[in-house]
Protein backbone atom coordinates (compact mmCIF):
# COMPACT_ATOMS: atom_id res chain seq x y z
CA UNK A 1 0.00 0.00 0.00
CA UNK A 2 1.32 3.44 -0.93
CA UNK A 3 2.47 5.56 2.03
CA UNK A 4 0.91 9.01 2.38
CA UNK A 5 3.02 12.06 3.20
CA UNK A 6 1.97 15.59 4.11
CA UNK A 7 4.58 18.21 3.09
CA UNK A 8 4.21 21.53 4.92
CA UNK A 9 6.25 24.68 4.34
CA UNK A 10 5.48 28.33 3.68
CA UNK A 11 7.93 28.29 0.76
CA UNK A 12 5.66 27.01 -2.03
CA UNK A 13 8.51 26.24 -4.47
CA UNK A 14 10.18 24.05 -1.86
CA UNK A 15 6.90 22.23 -1.17
CA UNK A 16 6.45 21.59 -4.90
CA UNK A 17 10.04 20.35 -5.39
CA UNK A 18 9.91 18.01 -2.38
CA UNK A 19 6.49 16.71 -3.39
CA UNK A 20 7.60 15.88 -6.94
CA UNK A 21 10.68 14.11 -5.62
CA UNK A 22 8.71 12.01 -3.13
CA UNK A 23 6.07 11.13 -5.73
CA UNK A 24 8.84 9.99 -8.06
CA UNK A 25 9.91 7.61 -5.29
CA UNK A 26 6.46 6.07 -4.91
CA UNK A 27 4.86 8.13 -2.16
CA UNK A 28 1.41 9.76 -2.27
CA UNK A 29 1.94 13.41 -1.32
CA UNK A 30 -0.38 16.18 -0.13
CA UNK A 31 0.99 19.73 -0.14
CA UNK A 32 0.25 22.47 2.40
CA UNK A 33 1.68 25.99 2.42
CA UNK A 34 0.90 26.75 6.07
CA UNK A 35 0.33 25.03 9.38
CA UNK A 36 -3.34 26.04 9.25
CA UNK A 37 -3.76 24.41 5.83
CA UNK A 38 -1.96 21.31 7.13
CA UNK A 39 -4.34 21.16 10.09
CA UNK A 40 -7.35 21.16 7.74
CA UNK A 41 -5.85 18.20 5.83
CA UNK A 42 -5.15 16.34 9.08
CA UNK A 43 -8.87 16.42 9.87
CA UNK A 44 -9.68 14.77 6.51
CA UNK A 45 -6.78 12.44 5.64
CA UNK A 46 -4.82 9.90 7.68
CA UNK A 47 -1.13 10.45 6.88
CA UNK A 48 1.71 8.02 7.45
CA UNK A 49 4.25 10.84 7.68
CA UNK A 50 4.37 14.63 7.84
CA UNK A 51 7.40 16.65 6.76
CA UNK A 52 7.07 20.13 8.19
CA UNK A 53 9.07 23.34 8.47
CA UNK A 54 9.31 24.65 12.03
CA UNK A 55 9.18 28.40 11.41
CA UNK A 56 5.91 29.42 9.75
CA UNK A 57 3.46 32.23 10.49
CA UNK A 58 0.32 31.26 12.36
CA UNK A 59 0.59 27.58 13.23
CA UNK A 60 4.27 26.61 13.44
CA UNK A 61 5.85 23.19 12.96
CA UNK A 62 5.61 22.29 16.65
CA UNK A 63 1.84 22.91 16.55
CA UNK A 64 1.57 20.75 13.40
CA UNK A 65 3.61 18.04 15.17
CA UNK A 66 1.23 18.11 18.15
CA UNK A 67 -1.82 18.01 15.85
CA UNK A 68 -0.40 15.07 13.88
CA UNK A 69 0.25 13.05 17.02
CA UNK A 70 -3.15 13.96 18.49
CA UNK A 71 -5.01 12.84 15.35
CA UNK A 72 -2.92 9.69 14.82
CA UNK A 73 -0.07 8.87 17.24
CA UNK A 74 1.40 6.49 14.63
CA UNK A 75 1.99 9.32 12.15
CA UNK A 76 5.72 9.89 11.77
CA UNK A 77 6.83 13.53 11.79
CA UNK A 78 10.05 14.99 10.44
CA UNK A 79 10.60 18.65 11.28
CA UNK A 80 13.02 20.81 9.31
CA UNK A 81 14.60 24.18 9.87
CA UNK A 82 17.60 26.34 9.12
CA UNK A 83 17.77 26.97 12.87
CA UNK A 84 20.07 24.18 13.97
CA UNK A 85 21.06 25.38 17.43
CA UNK A 86 21.04 22.70 20.11
CA UNK A 87 17.99 24.14 21.87
CA UNK A 88 15.84 23.88 18.73
CA UNK A 89 16.99 20.39 17.75
CA UNK A 90 16.54 19.18 21.33
CA UNK A 91 13.01 20.61 21.39
CA UNK A 92 12.21 18.78 18.14
CA UNK A 93 12.84 15.38 19.69
CA UNK A 94 11.54 16.18 23.16
CA UNK A 95 8.22 17.10 21.53
CA UNK A 96 7.99 13.68 19.87
CA UNK A 97 9.28 14.24 16.33
CA UNK A 98 10.67 11.19 14.56
CA UNK A 99 13.34 13.06 12.63
CA UNK A 100 14.98 16.39 11.91
CA UNK A 101 16.42 17.84 8.70
CA UNK A 102 18.67 20.90 8.74
CA UNK A 103 17.94 23.31 5.89
CA UNK A 104 19.26 23.44 3.29
CA UNK A 105 19.25 19.67 2.78
CA UNK A 106 19.95 17.40 -0.16
CA UNK A 107 17.02 15.47 -1.60
CA UNK A 108 18.94 12.27 -0.89
CA UNK A 109 19.06 13.20 2.81
CA UNK A 110 15.31 13.78 2.74
CA UNK A 111 14.63 10.41 1.14
CA UNK A 112 16.94 8.71 3.65
CA UNK A 113 15.04 10.27 6.59
CA UNK A 114 11.66 9.33 5.11
CA UNK A 115 12.73 5.76 4.41
CA UNK A 116 14.27 5.51 7.88
CA UNK A 117 10.95 6.51 9.45
CA UNK A 118 9.20 3.72 7.56
CA UNK A 119 11.98 1.12 7.96
CA UNK A 120 10.78 -0.14 11.35
CA UNK A 121 7.47 -1.15 9.75
CA UNK A 122 9.11 -3.28 7.08
CA UNK A 123 9.81 -6.96 7.79
CA UNK A 124 13.36 -8.05 7.15
CA UNK A 125 14.18 -11.08 5.03
CA UNK A 126 13.37 -13.36 7.97
CA UNK A 127 9.93 -11.83 8.43
CA UNK A 128 10.89 -10.34 11.80
CA UNK A 129 9.49 -6.90 12.55
CA UNK A 130 11.42 -4.35 14.54
CA UNK A 131 10.65 -4.38 18.25
CA UNK A 132 10.71 -1.14 20.29
CA UNK A 133 13.34 -1.04 23.03
CA UNK A 134 12.71 0.38 26.51
CA UNK A 135 12.89 3.93 25.09
CA UNK A 136 10.43 3.22 22.26
CA UNK A 137 13.12 3.19 19.57
CA UNK A 138 12.48 0.48 16.96
CA UNK A 139 15.25 -2.15 16.99
CA UNK A 140 15.60 -5.31 14.98
CA UNK A 141 16.55 -8.40 16.94
CA UNK A 142 20.19 -9.40 16.47
CA UNK A 143 20.68 -12.03 13.78
CA UNK A 144 22.80 -15.03 14.58
CA UNK A 145 25.03 -16.29 11.80
CA UNK A 146 25.04 -20.07 11.45
CA UNK A 147 28.14 -21.79 10.08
Amino acid sequence: MQKTILVVDDESLLVEMISRYLRAHGYAVTMANSGIEAFSFLKQIRFDLALCDIHMDGMDGFAVLAACKAVNPRTKVILCSGDIVYKTVSRVFSNGADGFLAKPFLLGELLHQVNKCFAWEQPDNLGILAVPDQHGTPRRPEKIACA
